[in-house]
């Protein structure tokens, strides 16, 4: 599985992509919304995990240009993620059109790991 991991906080983006790869998964890493944008054409992940609030392009801003520049549409499963009160839940996500939402920060990023895995196994809405 290819997981691109957005998030400015690099001991965050670190943490997560040492998890995935640990588990055999190839991760791509952005500490911006746009490099995030960038690579997310190029690579074609099955999931990107989008910090929401970063400098520039936020994470549902990047959602929003990736729809705008791949009018087919994204396979990969989109999750926000966030240490925000301001969003909360999986249908506030849906409104930002993620697919999922993860509170940071994480309780146990290997059950958080597990977690993705089985979000890309079940197909996309």
């Amino acid at each position: 599985m290819k997981i691109l991991v957005v998030d400015d906080e690099h001991i965050v983006a670190r943490a997560l992509s040492r998890a995935f790869s640990s588990r055999g998964h190839e991760v791509v890493v952005a500490h911006s919304g746009e490099e995030g944008l960038e690579r997310w054409i190029v690579t074609a992940p099955d999931a990107v995990l989008l910090d929401v609030v970063m400098p520039g392009l936020t994470g549902p801003q990047v959602i929003e240009e990736y729809a705008k520049k791949e009018d087919k549409g994204s396979r990969a499963q989109i999750i926000l993620m966030t240490a925000h009160s301001g969003v909360k839940g999986r249908e506030a996500a849906r409104e930002l059109g993620a697919d999922e939402f993860i509170q940071k920060p994480f309780e146990d990023v290997f059950k958080l790991v597990s977690q993705i895995e089985s979000l890309v196994r079940t197909p996309k809405k």
